[in-house]
């Protein structure tokens, strides 16, 4: 035989490295760019934060001075002469403030009727600079001036590095304040830097990279406007400081490429020279495999005639014979099976099955498997897999398997067994099924059954056909099913009926509640061929073990109950227990007339006077909701509002209310002279309608009421609910000129972190407090508490339900502004308050 020629050496692992090095290099230039400009948008983010924090800070700062200078402007001399004044809240440190009220003499530039004029003033000695803010007040003008070290204090808290500044312009450009302080720039305006001709103009709040116009370094900046104040925050930060921590990162990355390139040569230099080495070795082993090939085509054309797949294992669970029904099983072609480890070819989800069934096999005995298998395509099938070892030369062993696919003999099954429990048209649990899980509920907790039969159905079929009334079923069941997972079992008992079971006792909704909802959800219209049909359901309620103590006897009862639902004109849904059922009933009879009562002209409002603890007089009304119904006659608040807020009816009612009470007042000043103000109640349902405002700002104009002349009273239960949200409704409120006001402090939770930033005006004091003055200790405690929390936050406090003289002088002493109650008059209709204005007021009140 010819001696066989060297191959030569293969170049392509040397070929790859290079281009894995060009690629690598070019990956790592990018990431470092891309990190670079992250990097810099990162910190230009932080400052522009940081500016919008002080900016904040800036902005109550200012709002002190401000609210000083409103302050103690009205005890200042006309003369020009200082007055200190105190800021409010106090300061860590103390910060000196100046009021003085600016006579004829003062300055010629005229000052803006409402913005204030803040400005700075440099001592010619070199001592501290002040701040000054100035503004046309209602006694004419005034300005306040404050040493600048009571803005410096905020800004001195900043960590921006070496170089790092916090600086406060005015929007002319002149620095005020700058920390870590530079004397030198303070007071020299920097009105031609890009900040002020480029960035600001475009945005209140931004972030640019620019050279500093104090020391020429390249810096990062941050910048915010000062809400409602002509002032500008400014964040700095070196940008060689902000590169600090990448540079460091470049060097690591340079090394690590250089490193990794020079590995992957040496790898490719390897890989080629093995590369040489193992195409000599299959020279010489296509020889014999050639001899191999003449017989394995032999064999495999008797495995390809078969029908069933087989396939034949080695030692390492690697594919050494196939046949070519294993490959339409598996949708692979030959290369992609040959050689390969059976768990790259057949589903891997049950390789530790047939790992198993691979060490029980024997050569004496065939083994069998049982398993769902996903074949190519992705479908799941049902198999049996049949294995036995196989000898081969030495001491190898090696394991054929057969495959026979039984997936429609079990869908067949798994058919027949799912019709066994569950409707075909539905999809739901049948009766069987139904009965199994009432008799498991049995054995645990208390159990509500509810049968529900649609009584109209049947129309819908006889109208649109057959089909029409199986859709219109199909859309119940949806709706039923809706109700996992709190329901234990929803199944179709007959053609038109369903069954619930649900879980009852303490922890679960009560009965008469989840019926309601169910009467609601199945009463909705289903549409079916472009109509809509209402299947007038009817329901009956048996409860376990209240009404029955078996299964049986608790479907009986259920179904009693729901015959005399359907023989009970206008009461479709009836209760086997007479006290539920009588509850349900009241219930829907108020419901029911509730839902009238407007149109009807069957509410009216009454008015309770609110009284100046210290002076007597009148100070307004408070909207109270009398219902005097002809069918149930007088209908107390405390029945009928919450079920008006669970239907959905007080919307309605709270903006004829609100409307009523805007055009009384507006009626009482205008034909009696009497301006006071009307307190309205919001209940949760109305605060959060999305046209809240509207309605309000509608209800003033329709009247022509003053804003002033209205108050708004919540409660804390929605004060506390989505705080983002309430102060944002609470502020749109007082931009309105509404007064606010919060009904039974006290009762309820409340952050008094949260309510300091809530816009209001009056705090009321529950009457259970009120009630216990004289004889609890605590209670007096509590109402001493909430008149000094009230009268911190400058709010005025009142007290409701006032009984007694004993009470009143109590609340006096504890420095209560104003009450309502018993003690002074009861609610009245608006007919009898010009009357009540006009009598004299007694002592005591």
């Amino acid at each position: 035989m010819p001696t066989p020629t060297p191959p030569p050496r293969d170049t392509r692992p040397l070929a790859a490295a290079a281009m894995l090095i060009v690629a690598l290099t070019v990956t790592l230039a990018g990431l470092l760019v891309s990190s670079y400009h992250d990097t810099i948008e990162r910190e230009q983010t932080n400052l522009r934060n940081l500016a919008e924090a002080f900016a904040a800070q800036t902005h109550y700062a200012t709002l002190a001075l401000d609210l000083a200078l409103a302050r103690a402007a009205e005890h200042a001399p006309q003369d020009g002469t200082d007055t200190a004044a105190a800021l409010p809240g106090g300061a860590p440190e103390a910060i000196p403030a100046r009021v003085r009220r600016l006579g004829p003499d003062a300055p010629r530039r005229p000052l803006p009727s409402g913005a204030p004029k803040i400005g700075i003033a440099l001592p010619p000695d070199g001592g501290p600079a002040t701040i000054t803010l100035a503004r046309v007040l209602p006694i004419g003008p005034a300005v306040i001036e404050a040493d600048a070290a009571y803005f410096q204090r905020i800004f001195d808290s900043a960590d921006l590095g070496h170089g790092g500044s916090v600086t406060l312009h005015q929007r002319d450009g002149t620095m005020l304040v700058r920390s870590p302080t530079l004397p030198r720039a303070i007071g020299h305006s920097f009105i031609h830097t890009p900040l002020f001709q480029t960035h600001l103009p475009r945005a209140a709040v931004g972030a640019f990279e620019a050279t500093s116009p104090i020391d020429g370094v390249s810096r990062l900046y941050g910048y915010s406007a000062v809400a409602g104040y002509p002032l500008l925050i400014v964040t700095g930060r070196d940008l060689s400081d902000t590169l600090a921590v990448w540079r460091g990162w470049l060097w690591i990355a340079v090394l690590a490429w250089a490193l990794l390139s020079v590995t992957l040569a040496l790898l490719a230099w390897r890989m080629s020279r093995e590369a040489a080495r193992q195409a000599a070795l299959i020279a010489r082993l296509q020889a014999s495999e050639r001899r191999l090939a003449d017989g394995a085509r032999y064999l495999k054309t008797i495995l390809d005639s078969l029908a069933t797949p087989l396939w034949v294992l080695d030692a390492k669970r690697r594919i050494v014979l196939f046949n070519r029904a294993f490959l339409q099983f598996t949708g692979r072609n030959e290369d992609a099976v040959t050689g390969r480890l059976e768990t790259e070819v057949l589903d891997p989800a049950g390789a530790d099955a047939r790992a198993r069934l691979y060490a029980d096999s024997t050569a004496d005995g065939v083994h069998a498997l049982e398993a769902e298998i996903r074949d190519g395509s992705g479908a799941t099938r049902t198999a049996i897999q049949l294995a036995a070892q196989l000898g081969s030369e030495g001491d190898a062993v090696q394991i054929v398997n057969s495959l026979t696919d039984i997936t429609e003999r079990k869908q067949v099954e798994l058919r027949l067994a799912y019709l066994a429990d569950h409707d075909p048209l539905t999809g739901l649990p049948n009766l069987n099924h139904l009965r199994r899980v009432l008799a498991d509920a049995l054995r645990g907790e208390q159990i509500v059954l509810v049968l529900i039969a649609l009584e109209r159905q049947q129309e819908v079929a006889d109208l649109l056909g057959i089909e029409a009334g199986d859709d219109a079923v199909r859309q119940v069941a949806a709706r039923l099913d809706g109700l996992a997972p709190s329901a234990l079992c929803v199944a179709r008992v007959k053609a038109n009926e369903f069954a619930v079971v649900l879980p009852a006792g303490p922890g679960h909704r009560p009965v008469d509640a989840v019926a309601l909802d169910l009467h609601a959800l199945l009463s909705e219209p289903v549409r079916v061929g472009g109509r809509e049909f209402h299947l007038a359901p009817v329901i009956g309620i048996a409860t376990y073990p209240q009404d029955a103590a078996s299964a049986n006897e608790l479907m009986r009862l259920a179904d009693i109950a729901k015959h005399r639902a359907r023989s009970d004109a206008g009461e479709p849904v009836h209760f086997h227990s007479e006290s539920t059922h009588l509850q349900l009933d009241e219930r829907l009879t108020i419901e029911e007339q509730l839902r009238h009562a407007l149109a009807r002209g069957e509410l009216t409002p009454h008015y309770q006077p609110k009284v100046d603890i210290a002076t007597g007089q009148v100070t307004g009304f408070e909207v109270l909701l009398r219902w005097n119904s002809p069918v149930l006659g007088p209908v107390s608040p405390a029945r009928f509002i919450p079920i008006a807020e669970q239907t959905g009816l007080i919307v309605p009612i709270g903006t004829w209310v609100l409307r009523t009470a805007c055009a009384q007042a507006s009626r009482w000043a205008r034909e009696h002279g009497i301006a006071t103000r009307v307190a309205v109640n919001l209940s949760i349902r109305q605060f959060y309608q999305k046209d809240l405002l509207r309605v309000i700002a509608g209800a003033l104009d329709d009247a022509g009421l003053p804003p002033h002349a209205l108050e708004l009273e919540i409660t804390e239960s929605i004060a506390m609910s989505r705080v983002d949200v309430v102060e944002r409704l609470l502020g749109g409120i007082r931009d309105l000129g509404v007064e606010l006001s919060i009904d039974d402090f006290g009762t309820g939770y409340s952050s008094l972190a949260y309510l300091k930033r809530f816009p209001v005006q009056r705090l009321k004091i529950d009457r259970a407090f009120v009630r216990d003055l004289g004889r609890d200790a605590d209670s007096a405690a509590i109402v001493r508490s909430v008149v000094a929390l009230g009268h911190g936050l400058s709010m005025r406090i009142v007290a409701e339900g006032v009984e007694t003289e004993e009470q009143l002088a109590l609340l006096r002493a504890l420095g209560c502004d104003e009450y309502q109650g018993y003690l002074f008059a009861r609610p009245m209709d608006a007919a009898a308050v010009p009357a009540l204005l006009g009598r004299p007021v007694a002592s005591g009140a």
